[in-house]
């Protein structure tokens, strides 16, 4: 015999079994037996709706508790995020000055002006016959002109 028939037997006979004692009590005991009965279903309907309620309550707990931790880690996250942000602009200015020095300073187009630069000497060489020459006469006036006028 399966497992299913023997219930579905089991329970057929119970049941038989329990309808034929119930008929068989004189009136008042069948009215005490109802009444257990009765008194236990409420019992069981008043501890479900209890566990139901504390169930419903530990879920609103949990949410609500869920939900700080969520907010919490949000604001966090805003605040780092912020932070992040403000040393990303920092570091773009930075690097903005940067190239603005790196545009400043020249550089060799070729690999011999390279070698050419590296060659020159920081001394302030004169040609004589440039410093001598008659297009250079006028060089006195503005320097004396310079001096007088510092003099006083």
């Amino acid at each position: 015999m399966s497992f299913k028939k023997g219930l579905f037997l089991g329970t057929i006979l119970g049941g038989t079994a329990a309808f034929a004692a119930y008929h068989s009590l004189d009136e008042e005991k069948q009215y005490e037996l109802r009444n257990t009965v009765l008194d236990a279903v409420e019992d069981a309907k008043d501890r479900a709706f209890d566990y139901a309620y504390y169930a419903a309550d530990s879920f609103a707990d949990a949410k609500d508790s869920a939900n700080y931790r969520v907010n919490s880690y949000k604001d966090s996250f805003d605040d780092v995020s912020e932070k992040v942000s403000n040393k990303l602009l920092d570091l773009k200015e930075d690097l903005s000055d940067l190239q603005t020095y790196l545009n400043l300073i020249p550089v060799p187009k070729t690999p011999e002006q390279d070698l050419e630069k590296d060659k020159e000497s920081d001394d302030i060489t004169l040609d004589m016959d440039d410093a001598f020459s008659t297009e250079n006469d006028n060089d006195n006036r503005i320097v004396e002109k310079t001096t007088e006028e510092h003099r006083d």
